[in-house]
């Protein structure tokens, strides 16, 4: 219950702050809207009975901004890829999950894809298909180098994770 009213306290701020109309005829569409977003997102909780905290944690804003350093040190290397500096060696790798939860799959595999020179391109149960741009990249992912970065609370304890 705690859930719904912070959500409707949030969506009525941003509503307001980013409409700047304050009629009768809007004021309606905007807790219409509000409601409408309310119905639909308790109808996704009683499926989908994992609840995920809506506030960012320290460990998340800290992988946050190593996900940043990362997709800066990616964005000077395909530079030099597309620049002729480098050569570039599309290729493709499968690398095991090390997640049971679902979340932290999806997670670990956008931030493969926010990075730039590699995509992820299929997910199995435990699998996923990643496509990079060159063989160091591919070999970065095969030797965990965006594992590492992920926040604490989603590591299984049998893998060890620089935090």
């Amino acid at each position: 219950m705690t859930h719904t009213i912070r959500l409707a306290i949030i969506l009525v701020i941003t509503w307001l702050l980013l409409s700047g109309m304050f009629e009768p005829l809007m004021l309606g569409f905007g807790l219409f809207s509000v409601i409408f977003s309310l119905w639909i997102t308790s109808r996704m909780l009683k499926i989908d009975q994992e609840r995920y905290s809506f506030f960012v944690t320290g460990s998340f804003a800290k992988f946050l901004f190593k996900l940043g350093v990362k997709v800066v040190q990616s964005n000077i290397d395909v530079c030099a890829r597309i620049l002729g500096f480098k050569p570039v060696e599309s290729t493709f790798v499968t690398i095991d999950l090390p997640f049971k939860d679902d979340v932290a799959k999806v997670l670990y595999a956008n931030a493969i894809t926010l990075t730039p020179g590699s995509s992820s391109i299929a997910m199995g149960d435990n699998t996923l298909l990643i496509h990079t741009i060159s063989e160091d990249g591919a070999q970065d992912l095969i030797n965990s180098d965006v594992l590492r970065i992920m926040p604490k609370q989603y590591a299984i304890k049998t893998i060890e994770i620089d935090q």
